[in-house]
């Protein structure tokens, strides 16, 4: 028996990041397959609102809406081992039906270009939230999907959650792709691997609500018509910066890191710069950048000769498109097993002139 795919967990860790795998993340321009029947008569806010989204795309596959697709998916990643035949059983479908469903939504994912499709996968994965950190979950779930604001009180410093999210980076190349084996890294720090995902969701979930400050403002209403506008002119010489940990002698201390980057849209593999990777790396960018009013994203797979990296950005605007803020994720993936769990940084950008 196969092991549920680790995507979800990557839609846990960043609800508005969209760090799905590459075939999820990799845009495509056609027009979605599949679907015939009218849409759903009632939607959750932020399918009602954001502009450009085709609500076509939530009817259900093979019976399976895509709320229990993302319950029913959680569920196998909670238990990977256990007997996933009753977990179909319990949701009123079969294995068949399941991955059907699954490579259905998987391309609809594709073809949305406004991305509300990655965040509600990834709200309706965190609803389903158990542990110690279960509540966080469902309050992650309940944000997104009402675009409301949090309602749970922060589960730890959120400087601690940092350390113990570099820690684990630094640790994951080395350990196995099972889930107990990935609850062993974190054992110094006392939390499950699935812990370590929902208090990631909500703190990926706080920042978005900070910088798009939508706490306090309403959704603007959904276009009676059209697709998301591409924003060309948004490219150009990009200052990422983020917060890594730093050791001495002495200490260890999260410290700010900075890079300066040239971004057009359009750009392949050939002529964009990806973040900092080892000398003699081969990396490819999977399809084109685009650049649209409602975000960026750009996803590379990368080869290490046995082992392989996928790499990913996505980046919401603020002010017109002269900064951004999203996620970056980096996910090493051994040969033959491409469900590594992906460690994410929040990162900041500044568009701070032309390339030159």
């Amino acid at each position: 028996m196969s092991r549920p795919s680790f995507a979800g967990v990557a839609a846990l860790s960043l609800v508005m990041a969209g760090s799905l795998p590459s075939s999820v993340r990799a845009q495509s321009h056609s027009a979605p397959a599949g679907i015939e029947n009218p849409s759903p008569a009632s939607l959750p806010k932020i399918a009602a609102s954001r502009a450009g989204f085709d609500v076509k795309m939530l009817e259900p596959v093979n019976g399976i809406d895509y709320r229990t697709y993302g319950h029913i998916t959680y569920a196998m990643f909670l238990d990977p081992d256990g007997d996933h035949e009753a977990i179909f059983k319990k949701f009123g479908t079969d294995r068949a039906g399941y991955e059907a469903a699954g490579a259905t939504f998987s391309e609809r994912m594709k073809q949305d270009q406004t991305f509300a499709m990655v965040e509600m996968f990834g709200a309706y994965f965190a609803e389903e939230a158990q542990g110690t950190y279960a509540a966080l979950g469902r309050d992650v779930a309940q944000s997104v999907l009402n675009q409301a604001p949090l309602r749970e009180t922060e589960p730890m410093p959120e400087e601690k959650f940092r350390e113990i999210q570099v820690y684990y980076g630094r640790k994951v190349s080395v350990a196995g792709t099972t889930l107990a084996q990935q609850d062993e890294i974190l054992k110094p720090y006392h939390i499950t691997f699935n812990d370590f995902n929902i208090v990631g969701a909500w703190f990926s979930r706080r920042l978005a609500l900070q910088t798009a400050d939508l706490s306090t403002q309403e959704s603007p209403p959904a276009r009676a018509e059209g697709t998301p506008t591409k924003r060309p002119e948004w490219g150009g010489l990009w200052r990422f910066t983020w917060k890594t940990l730093q050791h001495t002698d002495t200490e260890m201390k999260v410290v700010d890191a900075s890079r300066d980057i040239c971004v057009k849209n359009d750009m392949t593999a050939d002529n964009l710069p990806l973040m900092p990777k080892p000398s003699g790396v081969k990396c490819v960018l999977i399809d084109r950048i685009h650049f649209y009013d409602s975000g960026v994203q750009m996803s590379a797979q990368c080869d290490h000769g046995g082992i392989g990296t996928s790499w990913g950005l996505y980046l919401q605007p603020e002010n017109g498109g002269e900064s951004f803020s999203g996620q970056i994720s980096y996910n090493e993936v051994y040969e033959g097993d491409s469900d590594m769990p992906q460690p994410v940084t929040d990162v900041q950008v500044k568009r701070i002139g032309e390339c030159q």
